[in-house]
């Protein structure tokens, strides 16, 4: 049999809090560039994904940063009319890798409060529209795109957001969410227990990327049966721990056929 290799794809690496030693040693490389707490997560979680073929540096932490680049967004509430101010997270890209991309909370997983315009459906759309405005200056000062960690599916999100330079990564799995997913999106992510929903997904919607999560080879044969290696990738989503799974992730991205 021929080993035959697939792409690799990271969705985020959220990091925790550094030790001591090791913030002091990224604090004393930074001279001159300056940097707080979120810089050095954002670039760990970048370091962890290193030999990724589309690596996503971030995750649900950067929702800190997101947070501070939203005008009229205060405490976990919206205060007034919400604006973009992406100075921060522009900060976040100087020195980086062009067309790297970032992985970040949805609008609905920061459960922001409405506390101005008496109305949650309209602060919902203009938090989204903030949002989207926040994202294509990121790409504009050089992210390649950005994946929407989402924890269930939100139309108004996917109406507003989705596109081929932002991708939807469901945190929770399940038909009805992967659905409404697919009703945007042409990349399909799934942990090898889930696949057997790839059978009825398949004939239901187009379906150019199967995703496998943190799959082993094995796992990554067994999808063979509905995709072409070239329409199957290796993809990472790790909470902060996890670390070693990117190793293993990379030794495993291939299928035998």
């Amino acid at each position: 049999m021929k080993r035959i290799p697939v792409r690799t794809r990271g969705f985020g690496a959220e990091v925790g809090t550094p030790a001591v030693g090791d913030l002091a040693d990224w604090v004393e490389r930074r001279k001159g560039r300056g940097g707080d707490l979120l810089a050095y997560r954002i670039e760990r979680s970048a370091a962890l994904q290193d030999g990724v073929d589309f690596p996503a540096a971030g995750g649900l932490f950067y929702g800190e940063r997101v947070l501070e680049c939203l005008a009229g967004v205060v405490d976990g509430a919206v205060t007034g009319e919400v604006g973009s101010v992406p100075d921060a997270a522009l900060d976040d890209l100087r020195g980086w890798k062009k067309n790297a991309w970032i992985s970040l909370p949805a609008p609905s997983v920061l459960g922001l409060e409405d506390r101005y315009f008496g109305d949650p459906e309209e602060a919902e759309e203009e938090v989204c529209r903030a949002f989207r405005r926040l994202l294509r200056e990121m790409r504009d000062a050089g992210a390649g795109g950005h994946v929407l960690l989402i924890d269930e599916a939100n139309e108004v999100e996917l109406d507003l957001l989705t596109g081929t330079r932002c991708i939807v990564f469901p945190l929770t799995r399940d038909s009805s969410t992967l659905e409404a997913v697919l009703e945007h999106q042409h990349l399909l992510p799934l942990a090898p227990a889930e696949l057997r929903l790839a059978a009825d997904l398949v004939d239901r919607y187009e379906i150019r990327e199967l995703s496998l999560l943190h799959p082993d080879h094995q796992a990554l044969g067994e999808a063979l049966d509905f995709f072409d290696p070239d329409e199957i990738s290796a993809g990472g989503y790790t909470k902060a721990g996890e670390e070693e799974a990117w190793a293993a992730l990379l030794e495993e991205a291939y299928v035998l056929k």
